[in-house]
């Protein structure tokens, strides 16, 4: 493979995001292109990943959301370098970057901490009211921007 680029997605790219999303059985649901940072390698959509707002009342915060690398592109740290644009591209120096995910090690070798269950429910409110809340295997961490 030649040289991957990381960029915006574009409006134009949202049919590539919705069929790398659906090979991992993500959707684009409530996502804008804005939303994408993209890899993309001899003009192919290789990975994404959205930086999004997300809340309660109480706590608004900025979530890493619909990360996926195309399995044939896998293991070649393009997830790595989509996750340390969106790092670099948030808003603020202090800002706290969350993520809900089923791989915690991924995001603990970027520097990621996992929060406690309680915040986790506290934060985002689909989680707590989940009929698979007693067996949720998403794993909540946050990220603290200035802190590295």
């Amino acid at each position: 493979m030649k040289e991957i680029c990381i960029r915006k997605a574009e409006k134009s790219d949202l049919p590539a995001i919705q069929r790398l999303l659906s090979t991992y059985f993500l959707d684009i649901e409530e996502l804008k292109a804005e939303d994408f940072m993209l890899a993309e390698g001899e003009g192919k959509v290789l990975g994404c990943a959205a930086l999004i707002r997300s809340g309660t009342l109480e706590k608004e915060f900025q979530e890493i959301h619909s990360i996926a690398v195309h399995p044939n592109f896998r293991g070649k740290g393009i997830g790595g370098r989509l996750i340390n644009q969106l790092i670099s591209t948030s808003l603020g120096q202090d800002t706290e970057l969350y993520v809900r995910t089923t791989a915690p090690g991924f995001f603990g070798n970027m520097g990621f901490e996992r929060i406690p269950d309680s915040e986790k429910l506290s934060l985002w409110e689909d989680c707590a009211s989940c009929e698979h809340v007693e067996r949720c295997t998403q794993h909540a961490l946050k990220y603290q921007k200035g802190r590295e």
